[in-house]
């Protein structure tokens, strides 16, 4: 969805879209982050909690209609279309 950009993807997501914004930037399946995210908290390893809340205030929304559109260069001349 979200080609190279970090954000969270509210319209995937079960509380904020954080996991669906990391899973789409990493381009796994959101449910090993969430495994992750759930197996960490669990077993007490680092903070997932608060990494989450912070990742949820910080990451900007995905909104589909932005669209980044990248320069087009010809290989032999690399003038621009």
């Amino acid at each position: 969805m979200a080609k190279n950009k970090l954000c969270k993807i509210r319209s995937e997501g079960r509380v904020s879209g954080v996991c669906a914004g990391l899973a789409d930037y990493f381009n796994i399946d959101v449910t090993i982050i969430r495994l992750i995210f759930v197996l960490t908290a669990f077993f007490g390893v680092g903070s997932p909690i608060v990494i989450y809340i912070v990742l949820a205030i910080v990451l900007p929304e995905y909104d589909p209609d932005s669209v980044d559109f990248e320069e087009v260069y010809d290989d032999d001349d690399d003038e621009r279309y």
